[in-house]
């Protein structure tokens, strides 16, 4: 459960992150189905048409976010084809294997422990997961997910 401090600074984060340049190429909808939530509407600089709508919850705002892609006509977070296919994402499995992700954590615990993959808690969660994601669409993305 998210305390009154974290959803405070989770609030200011997102009318903080709106004011960033790259925010021009996102929407964000704050995500009231669970406290520290929002969804992202995002694209890949070289594919301004493959639109992809990331889902990010966070269970306490200090620790890794969990990243969904959701379809974009009926917001299912179960469809292969809404996920981006880039570094560590993995569309057939519905999860982002990567180090800033709680699934990432939760695929391999032994991150806790290593001095490249332990998550360092970022102080402004918000824009580190936003900046991440747009990077690996960024630099890393091939296309969309297969059913």
């Amino acid at each position: 459960m998210a305390s009154s401090f974290e959803l405070s600074l989770f609030e200011q984060e997102l009318i903080e992150v709106k004011a960033l340049p790259e925010a021009a190429r996102w929407t964000l909808e704050r995500d009231d189905t669970v406290p520290l939530g929002l969804r992202a509407l995002m694209h890949p600089a070289k594919h301004p048409s493959d639109r992809y709508m990331a889902q990010l919850h966070w269970g306490g705002l200090f620790n890794p976010a969990s990243l969904k892609f959701l379809n974009l006509e009926t917001r299912a977070d179960n469809d292969p084809t809404a996920w981006p296919q880039c570094y560590g994402f993995r569309p057939a499995n519905l999860d982002a294997c990567v180090s800033w992700t709680q699934e990432g954590h939760r695929l391999h615990p032994e991150w806790a422990q290593s001095g490249r993959a332990a998550f360092r808690q970022p102080e402004r969660p918000v824009r580190f997961a936003l900046l991440q994601l747009q990077h690996e669409l960024d630099t890393t993305y091939v296309g969309r997910g297969r059913a």
